[in-house]
């Protein structure tokens, strides 16, 4: 079979760990041969995963934010083409898509990632378990699947969990009491599946994501409901060991993103607010007293001690960045940022409402104002033009000009050949001074 061949070497791979898991277990203790011990294995199996998956899961947390972000731009652009259907509009709508994406790094695919790589893990483990019967007789097409031999096949042919078989499914399993454990294991899968997916869409969404109308918002609540419907239906279809892993998989989940959100919430989402509201709470408890104490020497000072004054703010900023990590107050600005823009950065954090919670972009704020200031200042500067485009300003200016002197003669009640003899006396005059200007030119050169 083609797929078995496309799976072997990740087959080979869970084999390993859950024989060696298995090894470590034993060695720990636990009895040798069918029993909780390749539970475990595959518990364990779970974990190693979704260790392994951590740097991307961060990634997803990235440019899930991007993506959320990015929803009114995207809401924008899809009204601005929403009622053209023709194929160069839908290329355009496709590139500024493309183009929106780039510029906030996101993509509509990334948070599919992790699930996306756990495929070739969950496939590999569901064969496994449906090979350990051939292995173990001796009839599989191989006389072992790595270090799984037919003596390992056959103790997890015997393992079970409350009397399900690891290698049973539904249909396979014989008596009651396995089909009620495989049937309540399927039950937990799918409520610990829903509960992942309400959580990012509840209490990790901005408000601004939640409107009905909304496309991403759409698409989660689909999801939402109806992932968790479609493994609950091919739940009956999986191993034991096979529901153990996804359900250890989604504990795993919920965890992780329950941190998450209670330490990298996304802005603007329910999570956050309640998140700055608690870190500013906690910062202004711990940083007004510093600066009140602050105020209080600085009135000790003289008016024209500056060494005194300087010497004062370098104290209180060491002093505040000591302990702003403890706040989870960032502390590293810019080289050009001097000590006193920073210590003043601390007490607008001490006596202001936040928008957000301060981060590097925070730390950033002067150098960012800076580079905008010097960039609103080369706009106003006036820019050189060329010799062709200072002609054609002129040549405008003339017109203009012209159009003018006409208007204010016709007011003045000339008859068209007085009008027409003015004109010609003032194309003489530019001819005089356009002649003129070139005779000073030529004696300039060959002086």
């Amino acid at each position: 079979m083609w797929f078995d061949k496309l799976l072997y070497p990740f087959k080979v791979a869970v084999a390993w760990v859950m024989v060696r898991l298995h090894d470590v277990f034993v060695f720990l203790g636990m009895d040798d041969g069918s029993g909780p011990a390749w539970v475990l294995s595959i518990i364990g199996l779970t974990i190693i995963v979704r260790i392994l998956l951590i740097p991307l899961f961060f990634k997803q947390i990235k440019a899930s934010r991007g993506m959320q972000a990015l929803q009114p731009e995207l809401k924008k652009l899809q009204d601005k083409y929403k009622n053209k259907k023709d194929q160069a509009s839908r290329q355009r709508m496709s590139e500024e898509m493309m183009a929106l994406y780039k510029e906030h790094g996101t993509s509509p695919y990334s948070s599919c990632m992790p699930v996306l790589l756990q495929m070739p893990v969950f496939f590999a483990l569901f064969r496994v378990l449906a090979s350990t019967g051939p292995i173990a007789e001796g009839t599989y097409q191989y006389s072992s699947l790595g270090p799984l031999t037919a003596s390992k096949a056959a103790e997890i042919e015997g393992s079970t969990l409350f009397g399900a078989p690891l290698s049973a499914t539904f249909p396979t399993a014989v008596g009651l009491t396995p089909k009620i454990v495989i049937v309540v294991m399927i039950v937990l899968m799918v409520i610990t599946q829903f509960i992942t997916m309400r959580q990012l869409t509840m209490k990790n969404m901005p408000e601004s994501a939640k409107d009905p109308s909304n496309p991403m918002m759409r698409s989660q609540q689909m999801m939402m409901y109806t992932m968790p419907l479609i493994m609950g239906v091919s739940g009956f279809f999986f191993q034991t060991g096979v529901l153990v892993y996804w359900f250890t998989t989604n504990l795993w989940t919920m965890g992780q993103q329950f941190w998450t959100i209670a330490q990298m919430p996304t802005p603007g989402s329910d999570a956050y607010i309640k998140l700055m509201g608690k870190r500013r709470k906690d910062y202004i408890e711990w940083a007004r007293p510093v600066f009140e104490a602050y105020d209080n020497e600085v009135r000790t000072l003289d008016t024209d001690d500056e060494q005194g004054r300087a010497e004062l703010v370098e104290r209180t900023l060491k002093k505040v960045k000591k302990s702003a990590p403890k706040q989870k107050i960032p502390t590293k600005f810019g080289a050009d940022v001097t000590a006193e823009q920073q210590l003043s950065a601390y007490r607008e954090l001490a006596y202001s409402e936040w928008d957000g919670i301060p981060d590097e972009r925070w730390t950033r704020k002067f150098e960012i104002a800076k580079r905008n200031a010097e960039a609103a200042k080369e706009r106003k500067q006036p820019q050189r033009l060329t010799k062709r485009e200072r002609q054609l300003r002129d040549q405008a200016e003339r017109r203009r000009l012209e159009r003018e002197r006409q208007i204010k003669e016709r007011q003045q009640g000339m008859s068209p050949e007085e009008l027409e003899r003015k004109r010609e006396e003032r194309r003489q005059q530019r001819r005089d001074a356009a002649r003129k200007k070139k005779q000073g030119k030529d004696q300039n050169d060959q002086a």
